[in-house]
């Protein structure tokens, strides 16, 4: 197992977005599967990542309750004036 004192953990987790993002060639995309067979803090780095897209991407599903959708429209309202207006 590799730990954050060797250079392959290192390697792995700078291309660790890539791959979650599936920019990664097959090659590099085997070497971190690889890599994370060995190495369980980057299998557990990896899996907490997917994790947490996964939630995001949910909670970008859930639609504003209408209250939140008016104060928000009410303070970009507010900043273009000013942006139109700067002495204000």
């Amino acid at each position: 197992m590799n730990d954050d004192t060797g250079g392959d953990c290192g390697e792995i987790r700078a291309g660790i977005s890539g791959y979650l993002d599936g920019d990664l060639d097959a090659v590099a995309c085997e070497t971190i599967e690889g890599h994370c067979r060995d190495c369980a803090r980057c299998a557990a780095l990896v899996d907490g990542l997917r994790e947490t897209i996964g939630l995001c991407r949910e909670a970008g599903r859930v639609p504003l309750p209408e209250s939140i959708r008016q104060r928000a429209r009410a303070s970009m309202a507010e900043l273009l004036a000013k942006e139109t207006n700067p002495l204000t």
